[in-house]
């Protein structure tokens, strides 16, 4: 194959100078409106989520570039990925839709971790905050955002990213998108186990060692979690390949 695009599929210099313009236009209306923006530019409020919505229209401007029908050929060639573009587009920053929701989530979580851990360690409290806290003998454990799983999402999202780029001719599509979210739902459940192993074992006898090493052990332990995800996952994501046909002789 030569590479090149199809000549339906060349862009004409009209087509490039109008999307030119539509971005010069939507840079200088961003720069006129900044400072009246800034105020809800990142908080969790409908102008912020408007404001968040409107950053996107950046994109508006690339429909100009080729005419309705070959938009349309071009989303029946390229479906899959373009639905593995709008994925990466919505759910690749998680550290943000968690911030928004940590009121309600870190609440959740909290309570999940307690139900837990009271089986293991009785006599363990619950002081509902923001920031939960999980009261102890040995060992008072407050979750913060930081306790969220963003860490472990955004490492998921990395590495899920990188065998999705390396195996995509190789990956049954479908199952490739049930397994990017049901990878994410591994990693928050994987998170509430690992709070849970802290306020077990801060209360078991070992409070020094957890308030050491809590914060390094979780890189590791999100690594740990991925591996044996990927191990159970990957060949269920693979295209499954047409058994070889066998021609046997009947003497």
């Amino acid at each position: 194959m030569s590479g090149e695009l199809p000549t339906e599929f060349l862009l004409s210099i009209w087509r490039v100078a109008v999307f030119v313009t539509a971005h010069v236009a939507l840079v200088l209306v961003a720069r006129w409106l900044s400072i009246a923006l800034q105020p809800v530019a990142g908080k969790a409020t409908a102008g912020g989520a408007l404001l968040a919505a409107w950053k996107l229209s950046v994109l508006v401007p690339t429909i100009v570039l080729l005419p309705l029908a070959q938009w349309k050929k071009l989303a029946r060639v390229y479906r899959a990925e373009g639905i593995a573009a709008l994925v990466v587009l919505f759910t690749y920053f998680p550290g943000r839709a968690i911030e928004t929701l940590w009121p309600w989530y870190g609440q959740a979580l909290g309570r999940f971790v307690f139900a837990l851990s009271g089986l293991l360690a009785p006599g363990i409290g619950y002081v509902s905050n923001l920031n939960p806290t999980l009261t102890g003998a040995d060992l008072n454990v407050t979750i913060i955002l930081a306790c969220s799983g963003s860490n472990g999402l955004e490492l998921f999202d990395y590495l899920f990213g990188l065998v999705a780029v390396l195996d995509w001719d190789r990956l049954q599509k479908r199952r490739a998108l049930a397994g990017y979210f049901a990878g994410i739902a591994a990693i928050l459940v994987g998170n509430t186990l690992r709070i849970t192993s802290l306020v077990v074992l801060g209360n078991r006898g070992f409070a020094g060692v957890v308030s050491r090493y809590h914060i390094s052990a979780g890189w590791i332990f999100f690594s740990v979690v991925f591996l044996i995800y990927l191990l159970i996952a990957y060949p269920w994501m693979l295209k499954t390949r047409p058994a070889a046909r066998t021609d046997q002789q009947i003497p």
